[in-house]
């Protein structure tokens, strides 16, 4: 049994909180069983599986995925893992490379998202209802650990693509409609959702939503979603949520 925070391998891992040390592996770290048995039913490479002694869950998924839990001590269990009190296990992934934005179908972007908890809840969504996502340059890192908790397995259901350019114009060559979330533009039931032509549904930051010049390129429709109780804004998971929904719903009209 690992006891020591010290032990190279444990220091490796906890390294892989670092969005520059996951790029330079290209591994990353997952938690709890849920994550582990997700990414091991989508094939996911399982590199080391870190875990208490007496956590028979994580024996037998590590098992399933020809691997032996390293036995750590709940001091090392808990220094090596993001969240507070975790259950475990702690396990090394390889992240999946070489994913590229598929042709044909809807895409949820990310447009300088910077909250974890967002990302995740909105990759998470995506996977739900049929979306790829795409992220700007300027997104928080998809596979850090706490993006990865709050998407609680949808990186394994869906298509993930980092480092688009803050152009549109990678989009319209896809043949995708851009449309923008917006305070100001046409309401959702103004804006086509329904029918085959795919379309991609930009989010903003949280804070700057997408930029003018971006909502304003004569290509783009503004779609926003009224609010008759008088809110100021929704969140940015949310309202990426209610969108993917009623174009799901008109998909399917």
């Amino acid at each position: 049994m690992i006891t020591s925070l010290r032990n190279p391998r444990i220091a490796g891992v906890r390294r892989l909180q670092r969005r520059r040390e996951r790029r330079a592996t290209g591994r990353t770290a997952i938690e709890g069983p849920l994550l582990l048995s997700e990414a091991i039913e989508a094939g996911i490479t399982i590199n080391d599986v870190y875990a208490r002694s007496d956590d028979e869950v994580a024996a037998e998924l590590a098992a399933t995925a020809g691997r032996e839990v390293t036995k750590v001590s709940d001091d090392v269990l808990a220094g090596m893992a993001s969240s507070v009190n975790p259950r475990g296990p702690v396990t090394i992934i390889t992240i999946p490379g070489g994913d590229r934005q598929v042709a044909g179908i809807d895409s949820l972007v990310l447009w300088d998202i910077a909250d974890p908890g967002n990302a995740g809840t909105m990759i998470r969504t995506a996977a739900a209802f049929g979306f790829q996502v795409l992220a700007t340059k300027g997104t928080v890192d998809l596979w850090s650990p706490k993006v990865l908790r709050a998407a609680v397995g949808g990186h394994f259901r869906t298509t993930l693509v980092e480092g688009l350019p803050a152009d549109v114009a990678p989009l319209a060559a896809a043949g995708l409609t851009a449309m923008v979330a917006t305070a100001d533009g046409a309401p959702a039931n103004d804006v086509r959702l329904d029918g085959d032509h795919p379309v991609a549904l930009l989010v903003g930051n949280e804070a700057h939503g997408v930029p003018d010049a971006i909502a304003s390129t004569g290509n783009v429709q503004t779609i926003t979603l009224p609010m008759p109780g008088g809110s100021e804004s929704l969140n940015a998971a949310v309202s990426a949520g209610i969108l993917m929904y009623l174009r799901m719903v008109g998909r399917s009209d």
